[in-house]
């Protein structure tokens, strides 16, 4: 028994606007009108072929789409592109009577795949009226409302004032459906060390699925962090680096904070491009400074107090050789990075003086963990120290507090390159960078060619 074709109540139809999607030489003239700007004649001439053959329209709305885009797999370059899609028309049509898919395609002369069947539904007329212009969709173009061509029913701008607060809702309740099918994609992401935080807040995508879902992603950035740590752990005790410490001294307004941030940006880029290794920075409260950390490379302690730690956290932090847990509010955190980067107006011993729990200790022992000291008595001079023994002075006695070790007097002014250039260096030294030769392509042809290999 054949089965009975169901007659529908209204269509979509959406067609390119080239000759050969339509099999009616009748609409040569529209087309080119529609290609123009004007849809008009183009709907009139539906409705009238539609009417020809006792199917009735008693809405009818059309608008041309021609700034839709579409992304596409570019092999050559192996990345993403986005193209623009081919001008293309969407008409909205509703009937008096129902007819069958097949009728209304013979009637209008278009091949029946280009005529979209309305979702079920009390709301799938309403959505095909919102999608004339995008309404629920704000990733793809907004088209205007008085783009949209009324010839039957009310008219479409009437309607979309109407109806936009409704649409708008919709648009929250699709894109919160959305985030609840990338959240999963995003916290595999996290996790494989793909995309950090800064990454997330900075990107509209991830952030609107970190709206919804922030407690989920924060433990998976809490997660990763804590394998990031570990792993830095691992490296440290299989001595492949040291850590690195640096304390940058200045009065307020000289440029602290600037000269810190250009160092860890030209110390990501050179790591980046020289090395293939990505380091990642926090830049902390100058309270409770170890709340937001999650396992970053580099750890930016701007204008911070001596008393933010206690004796034993300031020891446990800047040892080069030694990643312990670090007092932080609601869990411990391993101060795990590779590069710390103090800047205050105090010098480093009344910095240290001031540490929690500090009774008379020798603040020798914070100094000499520091791979430099660096001065800015002004915005372009800079004086680098680093860490110079002390000799006990034969029967000095324990007040004044004897300190074991100092920062040296630097020898010279560097200007702003000079300084970082030395300081750059010494931390690829200690990160062992400069041993990790990166490969190329025409080492990876010599290696596998046996004619070029040593005898």
């Amino acid at each position: 028994m054949v089965k009975k074709e169901a007659n529908l109540t209204a269509i979509m139809l959406v067609q390119q606007l080239e000759e050969e999607y339509w099999l009616s030489p009748d609409y040569k003239e529209p087309l080119q009108q529609a290609k123009e700007g004007n849809c008009r004649p183009l709907l009139e001439l539906i409705i009238k072929k539609l009417r020809e053959n006792d199917v009735i329209a008693k809405e009818a709305y059309i608008i041309k789409h021609d700034k839709d885009t579409v992304t596409i797999w570019n092999p050559s370059e192996s990345k993403n592109e986005i193209k623009n899609k081919e001008e293309h028309v969407h008409a909205l049509l509703k009937f008096e009577k129902g007819a069958s898919l097949k009728k209304i395609a013979l009637a209008i002369s278009v091949e029946p795949q280009y005529l979209e069947k309305l979702k079920s539904g009390r709301y799938g007329y309403d959505n095909c009226l919102a999608y004339l212009v995008h309404a629920k969709d704000e990733t793809k173009h907004q088209y205007q409302p008085e783009e949209v061509i009324t010839i039957k029913g009310e008219d479409y701008t009437s309607i979309y004032h109407r109806s936009m607060e409704t649409w708008t809702k919709g648009r929250a309740i699709k894109k919160a459906k959305e985030t609840d099918l990338s959240v999963d994609w995003l916290i595999e992401k996290i996790l494989a060390g793909e995309i950090s935080k800064s990454n997330i807040l900075l990107t509209d995508e991830y952030y609107a699925i970190y709206g919804q879902h922030k407690r989920r992603i924060n433990e998976a950035l809490d997660t990763a962090g804590e394998r990031k740590s570990y792993e830095a752990i691992a490296d440290l005790e299989a001595g492949k680096y040291k850590k690195s410490a640096i304390y940058v001294l200045a009065d307020s307004g000289v440029g602290k904070t600037k000269f810190c941030m250009e160092l860890i940006h030209r110390l990501q880029n050179i790591a980046k491009e020289d090395y293939t290794y990505n380091l990642s920075y926090c830049l902390t409260a100058s309270r409770n400074a170890f709340d937001a950390y999650q396992g970053e490379e580099i750890l930016f302690l701007d204008d911070i107090r001596g008393d933010a730690l206690s004796v034993s956290d300031w020891l446990k932090l800047n040892d080069p050789f030694m990643i312990s847990p670090i007092s932080a509010r609601y869990h411990n955190k391993m101060g795990s990075a590779k590069l710390i980067i103090i800047t205050s107006t105090l010098l480093p011993s009344v910095f240290f003086s001031q540490a929690e729990g500090n009774k008379n200790e020798d603040n020798g022992q914070f100094i000499r963990r520091f791979d430099y000291q660096v001065h800015i008595p002004e915005s372009d001079k800079f004086l680098l120290s680093t860490p110079e023994k002390n000799e006990p002075i034969e029967g000095q006695y324990a007040f004044p507090i004897f300190h074991s070790y100092s920062f040296s007097t630097a020898s010279e002014v560097l200007d702003k390159d000079a300084a970082m250039e030395r300081i750059i260096n010494t931390i690829l030294d200690n990160m062992n960078l400069k041993n990790k030769k990166v490969i190329n392509a025409s080492d990876q042809t010599n290696n596998d060619n046996p004619n070029t290999q040593q005898k």
